[in-house]
This record gives C-alpha cells, structure tokens and sequence, in this order.
C-alpha cells in the first residue's frame, strides 16, 4: 500500500512530503543564491580595490600602496588580498610578483574590471584586472592593476547565508509541523468519538449513534445507525420466528406422541389402524410445517431465475395439475384468461408456489361455505393482473392487515376442519417482493379476492 490506513499518518504524509520536498529544493536554491550573491559582493569589492589602487598610485606618483589603506581594504574584504600594478612601460611598480596569468580566452577592456578566476601559486583564487591611462615618473601609458583573492571566505559568506536560510526554513517547517500535527490530532478528535460510541454498541446493544459528528463523517454515521435498525429488526424478527416456529412445532410433535401412546396401547386392530392413520395425519401437517419453514428462510437468501412466458398458457398449466386437490373437496375451479398473448419475465417456481399458496389459503381456510374458486387475468396499460377469488368465509378486517404476517391466520383455528401453518401468506408476500409485484387483499361476505400486479 502507498499510504498507512491511519487517517492522521495519511494526513501527515500528504501535507508535510510535499512541504518537505519545496523545503529542500527552497533550501538549495538558496545555497545557490548565496553563493551568487557571495561573489558579486567580493567580485565588487576586488574591482573597487583596483580602482582605489589605481587612484592611490597616482596620487603617491607610483610609490607603494600605503600601511593605512591596505589595513583599510583587508579589513573591507575580512580576508588578506593580494595586488599587482605594472607601469606604462611593463615594468613592476608595486604590489605582489607575480600576478596571476589571465586565461587566453579573456580580453580586457580599457577603463574597466575584468574579473575571472585563475589559480596563484597552486591556490584558486578570484582576479580583477583593470586597465587604465597614466603618467607615472614622466612615463605614459596604460597602467595594468591585478587585484586577488582566494575562494575562502567567500565560501564562508555564502555558507553563513545558506545556513541562516535553512534554519529559517527548519524553523517554518517545524512550525508547520507542529500545526499541521496538534491541528489534525484536534480535528480527528470527532472521529474518537464516533468510534468510542460505535464500540460501546453490541450484539444486543445496537442504538442508534445521537452523537453530533462532522459533516465529512455524517453519511457513515447514518449508514451505520441504518444498519444498526435493520440489523435490530432482523434479529427481533428472527427470535420472533424462531419463538413461533418452536411453538407451531410443539403442537404437532405432541399431538403425534399422544397418537402414538394411544396406538400403542389400542385393545383391537382395528382402534390401532384408526388410531395410525391420525398419526399418519398429523405427520403430513408436520411436514407440510417443516416444508413451509424451510421455504420461507430460503426466500431470504435466494436470487430469482427469471424467464419469459406467456402468461395465460403459464397459469392454465398449473391449474391443471392442481384441480384434482380442488375437486376432490369437491370445490369448483374456473379460469378465464383475459390478458391474450402477452409475455412476462418471472421466476416460474416461485409464482407457482404463489399461486398455490393461495389456492391452499382458500381450502384451508374456506370453510363449509367455500363452493367456488375463481382464477382470472386481464392486461391494463403496463400491467398484467391476476386475481384468485373465493367464496368462502371470509377474512375478518382485524387480521386484513397482518395475514401476511408468519404465523398470522385470518380464522379462529378451532373453527377450521383443515389447520394451515400460517406461512402460506408470509411466502406468497416474500415471493412478490423479490419480484416487484403489488399484492392486495379485499374480503367480504361474498368474496375474498387477493390480487397480484404484474409490471411488463
């Protein structure tokens, strides 16, 4: 990984490298600089000796340059120097001999400094050469004075200036340093908080975070306390159905116990099969319970396979194997497809099961009254519906709203010849919401109708 996964390490780096790289290129170019300026200053003063050199000369009329000014021009230049002065006719007059040799590639120009660099007695030094008219001794002519220097204390100028400038960039640096770190440490602060709130959270313990936080940190802060609401709902809703599916177990494994007890101890054969065949009863309902329990968590975790078919020769089929159930409880079942040749995308095993979870709704729950089952289709606009209709008893309107509920069921279950498990409903509801399709309900003395909106 290119950075550290801590935030305020991340910070850090992405403020104080690039601080740090112009800090060191700043500090070099100011090195650069220094030694620049170190030697136009001394390049200055060599030419100004020169002059005054020249200058003093003619005043003294060629005599040697004087103690005073001499101590005057090394104490100007904070290092010893070192000058030539050739007379109008080539020969020495004053100074140092010899000078040092100027490269053959430098001219020189009358009544101006030459500067340029040249080594004396095996050390670099820097010359300026000027030349000029005079008369010296009845003698005139042009008058050459070499001033030099060697490289030292310009390099210590040059050394001072640069270290003055790094320092104060090492001062700025920490400075910002220091900022930058106290500054981030303060502003993450929130996020401690944040993270001492989410750690006081459990698996039983998952309020929503009240806590005011960043902006920045705002939308995790919500996703989470989202999370935190769903995940509560889920596990309330898992124990309830964990309560209630121990408790629709108990039921049946306790009838077919006593079944079993009463079949054991039956005094004829014929009391025995009686007695077997409750028991053979009550282990279909068990089944059937088992079956629906497992169908139900499946539809949790499951993605749909859909395919396209033609709707109306789709839901004829599957009344067809269903009507021998329905016939043999001598119900009547009808079918008009109303909605032609048009197709739909769905899962063909999930709407099936839909559908006869319906249909097993109706005779479990129809009562005595039940003579009729109805099943139709129409297309309207966009949408194809389907409705399943019956004449039965119907669905009081207190358990309207939460028969699709696990475990609800809209009849007293003492009235009920047939007992349904009471997740017939529940799938049918979880069936429709993976497919986007609406579902409704309306029940009266005459007709119970449940009805299903299918989007093309």
């Amino acid at each position: 990984m290119l950075f550290p996964t801590s935030i305020r390490s991340r910070l850090l780096i992405l403020i104080l490298a690039p601080l740090s790289i112009a800090s060191f290129m700043g500090i070099g170019w100011q090195y650069i600089k220094s030694e620049q300026l170190a030697e136009a200053v001394f390049d200055q003063k060599l030419s100004i000796m020169a002059l005054a050199i020249y200058r003093d000369l003619l005043a003294t009329n060629g005599e040697r340059l004087s103690p005073s000014t001499k101590a005057l021009f090394e104490e100007a230049s904070d290092s010893q120097f070192f000058y030539h002065v050739r007379g109008p006719d080539g020969g020495f007059i004053t100074g140092y001999s010899p000078p040092p040799l100027r490269p053959i590639n430098i001219n020189i120009s009358l009544n101006s400094p030459t500067v340029f660099k040249a080594s004396h007695r095996g050390v670099p030094v820097q010359v300026v050469q000027l030349k000029q008219s005079a008369k010296i001794d009845e003698l005139e002519g042009l008058v050459l004075v070499s001033v030099w220097q060697d490289f030292e204390q310009r390099q210590k100028l040059a050394t001072h200036l640069a270290t003055q400038s790094a320092l104060t960039a090492l001062l700025l640096f920490c400075t910002v340093f220091l900022a930058v770190f106290f500054g981030i440490s303060v502003g993450l602060q929130p996020l401690s908080s944040v993270e001492q709130a989410i750690g006081a959270r459990s698996s039983s313990d998952l309020r929503p975070i009240r806590r005011i936080v960043p902006i920045e940190v705002q939308h995790i802060v919500q996703r989470l306390n989202k999370l935190f609401d769903e995940v509560t709902k889920e596990q309330s809703s898992r124990n309830r159905f964990i309560s209630n599916a121990a408790h629709q177990l108990r039921n049946p494994i306790a009838a077919i116990h006593s079944l079993s007890e009463v079949t054991q101890n039956s005094h004829n054969l014929d009391e025995a099969k009686k007695r077997n065949n409750e028991v053979i009863k009550a282990c279909r309902a068990l089944t059937r319970l088992t079956e629906q329990l497992l169908s139900y968590e499946r539809l949790k975790n499951i993605s749909i396979q859909r395919e396209t078919i033609e709707f109306d020769k789709y839901i004829a089929e599957i009344l067809s194997t269903y009507a021998n159930k329905v016939v043999s409880s001598k119900i009547k079942l009808s079918f008009a497809g109303n909605s032609g040749k048009n197709s739909l995308a769905i899962d063909t095993f999930l709407i099936e099961q839909a559908l006869l979870n319906i249909l097993d709704n109706a005779l479990a729950h129809g009562g005595k009254k039940l003579k009729n089952i109805s099943v139709s289709t129409r297309k309207a606009g966009d949408n194809i519906y389907l409705s399943v209709c019956n004449d039965g008893e119907p669905i009081p309107k207190t358990s309207q709203q939460q028969i699709f509920e696990r475990f609800e069921q809209g009849q007293n279950k003492l009235d009920q010849e047939q007992i349904g498990t009471g997740l017939g409903l529940a799938i049918l509801k979880e069936i429709c919401t993976l497919h986007d399709v609406g579902i409704s309900l309306s029940s009266t003395n005459k007709r119970t109708c449940f009805k299903l909106k299918f989007i093309q």
